[in-house]
This record gives C-alpha cells, sequence and structure tokens, in this order.
C-alpha cells in the first residue's frame, strides 16, 4: 500500500502542475503584465497610428473634397430665417385683410343704424330714381323775346 501511495501522490503533483500551468493569472487576463519590452511597445504604437493616418487618408481620397458644414450651416439658417419673415408677413398681410373687412362691416352697421324706419324718410333719402323731376322753366327774363311761350303770359 505505500507504494500506491507514493504513486497516487506522484501523479497528484503531476496532476496540480499542470492545473498550475493552464490556470491564467488576473496580470496575464487584464494585459497587466508586461510582456514587450518599451521600444517594442512604442515601435508598435507608431505603428498603429501609421496605419490608422493611411486609413483616414484613404477615406478621405474616396470621399472627394468634402463638405463646407459651416457654409452649410450658414445658408440653412439664412433659409430658415427668410421662411420665417415670409411666414411673419403673411400672417401681417392677413391680419391687416380681417382688420380692414371689419371695419367694412362696421361702416356697413353704421349706414344701416343711420337709417330711418320711417319709410317716407327712407323713400327720401334714398331719391326716386324712376320718378322724372319737373323741369323749371327760366324765368321771363331770362328767356329771348322770340320764343313762344306756353301758357299765360303776364
Amino acid at each position: 500500500m505505500g507504494e500506491v501511495g507514493v504513486e497516487t501522490l506522484k501523479k497528484a503533483g503531476e496532476e496540480s502542475q499542470k492545473i498550475l500551468e493552464t490556470v491564467i493569472s488576473g496580470k496575464e487576463l487584464l494585459g497587466l503584465e508586461k510582456t514587450m519590452s518599451d521600444q517594442e511597445l512604442e515601435f508598435k504604437k507608431q505603428e498603429e497610428e501609421r496605419k490608422k493616418q493611411e486609413e483616414i487618408n484613404k477615406l478621405r481620397r474616396e470621399m472627394g473634397p468634402g463638405r463646407k458644414v459651416e457654409a452649410e450651416m450658414t445658408e440653412l439658417r439664412n433659409k430658415r430665417e427668410r421662411e420665417e419673415e415670409e411666414r411673419e408677413a403673411y400672417f401681417e398681410k392677413v391680419k391687416q385683410q380681417k382688420e380692414k373687412e371689419q371695419q367694412q362691416e362696421m361702416e356697413g352697421y353704421v349706414d344701416l343704424m343711420a337709417v330711418s324706419s320711417n319709410p317716407a324718410k327712407q323713400k327720401k333719402s334714398r331719391g326716386s330714381a324712376l320718378v322724372t323731376k319737373k323741369k323749371h322753366q327760366p324765368d321771363m327774363s331770362q328767356m329771348s323775346q322770340t320764343t313762344e311761350f306756353k301758357g299765360k303770359i303776364n
């Protein structure tokens, strides 16, 4: 039994050694352990920056000269201001038109209120358009002596 115990301890030791080798430490997991020297790290950063700049330049060439955002923003602001001014002018015009119509309506009411309810006065104020007026005859002094007079002569 002693040999079996020694053999078991050996196998357990070997297995625990394998387990320890496969376990990842927290430093390795988070990348806190230095795996590169400072020079290698600096070189890698420069290489990544160079690749990044090449990619940016490539995208700029593909996109063309680009947009002038500030000019577009100014144009949009001006357009919005013009639309706002046009809208205000339209509403002001509509408001003035309504005020004018109300004033005309009020004048119509005033005219109606001024008209008397007495039919004789209404006829007098209207005037008789269909009735022929009597022609005014001139005086004797205004008439020529050669004309014939109708009616009596004094």
